[in-house]
């Protein structure tokens, strides 16, 4: 597991600019799903175009993901009052 936070801003100028192909940096599953689709269908036009508009939220989402899970698994447990 990648223990460091990544980085909006980079995972939002690699969609934009590479697409599907961008999205590997936040979601490499959801990076695949998406370069298949794209590359699969090439030729309607259309798809390629919504996979490359779809991999910027998803990677901004899996950037959010990622880094809420590092928060919670690197924060110091709570403590217990001694009451209990």
């Amino acid at each position: 597991m990648n223990l460091n936070p990544k980085s909006y801003l980079i995972t939002f100028l690699l969609t934009v600019f590479l697409g599907p192909l961008g999205l590997l940096y936040s979601s490499i599953a959801g990076g695949l799903i998406l370069l298949i689709i794209a590359l699969s269908t090439f030729f309607t036009v259309f798809m390629p175009i919504l996979c490359w508009l779809l991999s910027i939220p998803l990677g901004l989402y899996a950037t959010y993901r990622h880094n809420k899970g590092l928060g919670t698994l690197l924060e110091p447990p709570s403590q217990h009052s001694a009451s209990e």
